[in-house]
């Protein structure tokens, strides 16, 4: 029987040894030598085990995935960092949080995809009892991580957009805000890392196959412990965020009602005069302000995406979940490969994002690239001497173009 485990790791799924369909590969021994139902030697028995756990052709098909998704997602996810990093014309508050996203992601699919891969595939915890805390606690402060990120950018972008002058966010503030969201995040994982261990299935003979990592605690307080965090990491969050985006769509998208948008002009400048009709009328006053009215959309909508994506893709499993601690769902085949999917759409999730930033987002784009070109000018280093000048600044979009002029010009 399989079950999901937890809610911030959803996918976690435990089973039961259903031995019934198990080909007896000993059917002659004496009934009174007997040590399991079966009547086999344990070397037959454990040979039964592993027919039973070794991966399947749809399950194949899973790890292929998984695999697509764990390369996708610590290539993309470091492109983030290393562009932010590189380029100080993108350390904004806005994307210093999308940077703390983007580590959370890497961290999830480095740390804790391959171990529960494996035992999704095998029934089996291999790791050990210190494992079992530390990945499964790793992957439940790491989705508490994004949804609060993803909570204090739309907080932050609405603040920005919809109440400009009621509060100032900088780059000091947009740190401690990460910092809190790391403390609370570790916090609310915290519990279930301490009940969590490993359990032995009970066998007849002596193996780790089979070994679960499950809860100590009582079924009653896994439940309630489930659905308190279904209502706290899911429901609650995107109810905000619903809200403040709404609000940030009706703004940005009204432009006869946008906060904080006038454009002032100063009276001597020979710019402002030239753009004065006939009448002294300001025709161009709202160039500026329609410029930014446009960043601000295009920001907005790649928010908004990467929330809508980070919904979907959680949905399912947190829907599996409650439906299993409300009305008790039967398991059965198609909701053990229910399971197994809504576990994957988790990950997979990790390894958008980049790829939204890259479609959605033109600095993200650019600094992608100029990563890859740069990568490629290193190994012809020996060949072009310009290449490593060109290598080292073609990724500082606000330096690159005036170091060349001025090399050009000194030659």
């Amino acid at each position: 029987m399989a079950h999901i485990s937890t809610t911030t790791d959803p996918s976690v799924i435990m089973y039961d040894l259903p031995l019934d369909n198990f080909t007896i590969f000993n059917s002659s021994s004496n009934q009174s030598d007997c040590t399991n139902e079966y009547c086999v030697s344990d070397e037959d028995y454990i040979a039964m085990i592993y027919e039973y756990i070794f991966p399947s052709p749809y399950e194949w098909i899973l790890i292929t995935l998984h695999l697509t998704v764990f390369v996708v997602g610590l290539i993309g996810n470091a492109l983030v960092c290393v562009s932010v990093y590189r380029n100080h014309s993108m350390r904004t508050v806005t994307n210093y949080f999308i940077v703390n996203l983007a580590v959370a992601d890497f961290l999830v699919i480095l740390i804790c995809l391959p171990p529960t891969v494996l035992w999704d595939v095998t029934k089996t915890w291999f790791f050990g009892s210190f494992s079992c805390k530390l990945v499964l606690y790793l992957q439940n402060v790491s989705v508490s991580v994004s949804v609060l990120t993803l909570t204090f950018i739309s907080l932050d972008r609405w603040y920005a957009i919809c109440h400009p002058l009621s509060f100032k966010s900088t780059a000091g503030r947009a740190k401690t805000s990460i910092l809190l969201i790391w403390l609370v995040s570790g916090l609310i994982g915290l519990p279930e890392a301490v009940v969590l261990d490993t359990r032995r299935s009970p066998l007849p003979v002596n193996t780790l196959f089979l070994t679960d990592c499950a809860h100590t605690w009582g079924e009653s307080s896994t439940r309630v412990y489930q659905l308190v965090l279904i209502l706290v990491l899911y429901v609650a969050p995107f109810t905000l965020m619903a809200f403040t985006f709404h609000h940030i769509t009706r703004v940005l998208w009204n432009k006869n009602n946008i906060p904080g948008e006038t454009v002032v002009y100063h009276p001597k400048c020979r710019k402002n005069k030239a753009a004065q009709g006939r009448n002294g009328e300001m025709k161009n006053a709202s160039v500026s302000g329609e410029g930014q009215i446009q960043s601000r959309q295009k920001a907005s909508k790649m928010l908004m995406a990467v929330v809508g994506m980070f919904s979907c893709c959680y949905f399912p499993v947190h829907l599996i979940n409650v439906l299993r601690y409300t009305v008790g769902l039967p398991q059965t085949p198609a909701l053990t490969v229910a399971s197994l999917i809504s576990h994957w759409l988790c990950y997979a999730n990790s390894a958008l994002n980049p790829i939204i930033y890259n479609i959605m987002n033109g600095k993200f784009r650019k600094e992608f690239k100029n990563t890859f070109t740069c990568q490629c000018m290193k190994k012809k280093r020996k060949r072009s001497p310009k290449a490593t000048y060109l290598c080292k600044f073609t990724s500082t979009v606000t330096h690159c173009d005036k170091n060349i002029h001025e090399m050009s010009t000194f030659k």
